[in-house]
């Protein structure tokens, strides 16, 4: 598992090479690289939060037990 700090400074050089790599910019890259890696934590602690929860109440029955009016997409053209 790589740390923050090496995901910090991974995504603050790809944002350098995707900006064809300019000169005297590297605090911009550095502060919008901390605001990408921070984003992704909450998002990865929201999906992680969101599935406990979906286990928790499949665990509890909470669900149906019969999956109602499920059908797999047509493989034919709407035509």
């Amino acid at each position: 598992m790589v740390d923050k700090e090496q995901q910090h400074r991974e995504r603050a050089y790809k944002i350098w090479e995707d900006e064809c790599r300019p000169y005297g910019q590297h605090a911009d890259h550095w502060r919008r690289a901390g605001e990408e890696v921070e984003l992704s934590e909450q998002e990865s602690d929201d999906v992680t939060r969101v599935n406990q929860q979906a286990d928790d109440e499949f665990a509890r029955g909470g669900g149906e037990s019969e999956p109602a009016n499920i059908r797999p997409p047509s493989v034919a053209s709407p035509d």
